[in-house]
């Protein structure tokens, strides 16, 4: 629940039983209109990996389905308030090790990572695509764990001043990131970029959220 509203998780879990380090999916400006079946092979790639995977539809909180520029500067404080929410659900989930919780996000899921992630110490990995640092946090941003930043340089919805003004805030308040930026990308990588980014996202998180000594995987 947030804000009154009941909002969606879906789970992707090992199949054996026990604690293990969590990701939290967040989706794009589109919703799960357009790229869900991406996420959704993320997530399954997560949990063979030894990893609890929750998409988070944020969305519900709202009742929104697809937002543009004027949506998002409106709503994005009550997505974020969201998506803490589902940081708080994740850490009380018994089949999650709650120091051991990640978020991974794409464009506007991308910026609402780095938020959450600047906001709660239990967040130890982010992995952002095509995002970075919201407008009006760009001054007062002050926490950055490891994060694994991936951008196309020829991104014309976010641009790439976005990926070097989060690696800079990262070596100024945090750890330094991790940054792979794509030649002749765009917004929405393309096959082969892809491919890249979700394996670069599988190792950084496999080194950033390991699980508990004696923990079963």
């Amino acid at each position: 629940m947030s804000g009154g509203h009941r909002i969606r998780v879906e789970t992707f879990a090992p199949s054996e039983t026990g604690r293990y380090p969590t990701v939290l999916v967040l989706h794009s400006s589109a919703g799960t209109i357009v790229g869900k079946g991406a996420i959704v092979d993320l997530c399954r790639k997560l949990a063979a990996q030894g990893k609890l995977a929750m998409l988070v539809h944020y969305y519900d909180r709202t009742g929104t389905i697809w937002s543009g520029n004027e949506t998002i500067t409106k709503l994005w404080p009550t997505w974020a308030a969201t998506v803490q929410d589902a940081i708080n659900y994740a850490a009380s989930n018994p089949r999650v090790q709650p120091d051991s919780i990640g978020l991974f996000g794409y464009s506007l899921g991308a910026f609402l990572a780095v938020e959450a992630a600047s906001q709660d110490k239990r967040v130890k990995a982010v992995v952002e695509v095509s995002g970075g640092i919201f407008d009006a946090r760009q001054s007062t941003l002050d926490r950055v764990p490891p994060t694994l930043i991936l951008h196309g340089r020829a991104d014309e919805r976010v641009s790439v001043s976005y990926a070097l003004g989060l690696e800079k805030t990262a070596r100024k308040y945090g750890h330094p990131a991790m940054m792979k930026l794509y030649d002749n990308e765009g917004h929405v990588l393309k096959t082969q970029a892809l491919n890249d980014a979700m394996e670069r996202t599988l190792k950084f998180f496999a080194a950033h959220l390991p699980p508990a000594s004696g923990s079963r995987r």
